[in-house]
Parts: C-alpha cells; sequence; structure tokens
C-alpha cells in the first residue's frame, strides 16, 4: 500500500537552507581553487548528510514514531504540514514521500510489518524557494531508492537507487550587477549498506553514491559551465570519502545544523 505525506522534513529544509549559505560564502577549500566545483561539492555534502540521517530514521522518514505528528494509531505522518523549528528555512517548500512494502516473495503488502517486509521502495521529493537580501533560490530534489535486507530481525540494510536535483540561484553582486547560478545534476545510490535504525555507530558501513552535475554560471560578461563528478564512498565511520573531479575530500556525516560538512583530506 502506497503512502504520499506532504511534509518537508526538517532535516531536508536544514540541508537546503545550508547549502545555499554555503554557496554564497565558498572559500577556505584551497584545494579546490575553482569557485564552481566547490560550490558542487559543498551540495553534494550537505546532500549526503541529509540522505544519511534519513536513513537513520525508522523506514527511511524524518520523523520518529515518538514525534507528536506521528499518528500512532493509523501509523501514518499528516496529509498536511509545513517546516517548523529547527528546519524553518523563510520559505515556501512543499513536499512528499511515498513507501511501498514487499514481503519476501516480492508481493506488495497492505501494510509495511517489521518482521515479514523484505523491502521497501521509497520515492521523497522536496521542493522550495529560498529568499534571502543577497540572493533568491529555487530548489528541487527528487529521489527513487529501494532498501533490501528488511526481512525479519535484520542488522542492516542495503540502499540502490537514483535521484535528480536541481539549484537555480539569482542574486547581484555590490556593483549591483545581476548573476545567476544553475547546478542541475544526477545521483546513483549503489550498494550502500546502512545500520538499521537505533544503532550506534549509526554510519553506512559501505557503498558509494555517485553525483554528476553541470553547473552554469551567468553574468553580463560572460557564461561559465563546469561538468563534475563525486564519489562518495562510506566505511563505517562518520567521515566518508568524496574525490570530486579528483580531488579527495572528506564529508564530516555528523556535522552539526549550520556548520559545513566539507573539508580538505585530514584538514
Amino acid at each position: 500500500m502506497k503512502r504520499t505525506n506532504r511534509l518537508l522534513s526538517a532535516v531536508g529544509v536544514a540541508s537546503l537552507a545550508i547549502t545555499m549559505v554555503a554557496c554564497e560564502d565558498s572559500t577556505g577549500l584551497e584545494s579546490l581553487d575553482d569557485d564552481m566545483v566547490l560550490n558542487a561539492a559543498i551540495i553534494a555534502a550537505d546532500a549526503t548528510v541529509e540522505v544519511v540521517r534519513m536513513w537513520s530514521q525508522p523506514f527511511g522518514f524524518g520523523l520518529m514514531p515518538t514525534s507528536p505528528q506521528y499518528d500512532t494509531a493509523s501509523g501514518n505522518f499528516p496529509a498536511v504540514g509545513r517546516a517548523g523549528g529547527h528546519g524553518s528555512w523563510g520559505g515556501e517548500s512543499s513536499g512528499t514521500r511515498e513507501k511501498t512494502c514487499f514481503d519476501e516473495f516480492g508481493e506488495e503488502q497492505a501494510a509495511c510489518d517489521p518482521l515479514t517486509t523484505a523491502s521497501m521502495h521509497v520515492v521523497r521529493a522536496i521542493a522550495g524557494l529560498l529568499e534571502r537580501p543577497q540572493f533568491t533560490a529555487e530548489i528541487a530534489r527528487e529521489r527513487d531508492m529501494t532498501v533490501t535486507g528488511m526481512l525479519g530481525e535484520e542488522t542492516h540494510r542495503t540502499w540502490n537507487g537514483v535521484g535528480t536535483s536541481l539549484t537555480s540561484r539569482v542574486g547581484k553582486r555590490p556593483d549591483g550587477q545581476e548573476r545567476s547560478h544553475t547546478s542541475e545534476g544526477a545521483v546513483t545510490f549503489t550498494d550502500v549498506v546502512t545500520p538499521i535504525p537505533g544503532s550506534d555507530p549509526r554510519w553506512p558501513v559501505s557503498g558509494t553514491i555517485t553525483r554528476t552535475m553541470t553547473m552554469t554560471h551567468t553574468n553580463a560578461d560572460a557564461i561559465k559551465t563546469r561538468e563534475i563528478e563525486i564519489v562518495i564512498t562510506f566505511d563505517g565511520t562518520s567521515i566518508a570519502s568524496a574525490v570530486v573531479n579528483g580531488e579527495v575530500m572528506e564529508i564530516d556525516l555528523a556535522a552539526r545544523q549550520g556548520s559545513r560538512a566539507l573539508g580538505r583530506r585530514g584538514g
């Protein structure tokens, strides 16, 4: 049975807001001397932290069953909601989630069961408008993922899937000249093995996330475009390896909200 919930998770909203602030001030990582490549790496790092946090939640959703927004009677989330608390980013936003559960024979189940559900199909989309004095940005992300290894009293789950992302930002330089930045990309999740929710440590133990991105910078003088590939590898620790156009960086999966997750290798 599919369930669709129009609720943008606090984690997702916070990550989007952090990304746009980071892109506005993207100095300090000297090994990536191209600002467009650096911005792409920051976007990828924040998106990685977001999805890892999602994986640590029950059945891959952002709200815990103990949340007051969770309906324990129906086992569902509210049909309508809005971002709030830490996740409020001061812009219009919306989101949808769908989940479909299957038993060990591949038959769709009427309801997810912690013991008999063998796999789950999760589709998640978020979109929003971020307005700041310096710029306005439109953001959209979609993910289509399958999680397996859930049958019985499992200890780990495996995620595979694909996704897309689009970020469009328009702002003005101090001299009043308008400039725009567009990031469009695709992502592939390949055999990412994660501990079950509630585990400690909770970090993915193996697998990769591959992102391909096209960054476009436009102003009155020129249009610049960069093609970027980012391969993120997990090893069970809170630090994931990120190879950005051949340059090895690190992503702090435990980065606190509002802080930058991307760093230099060993920095």
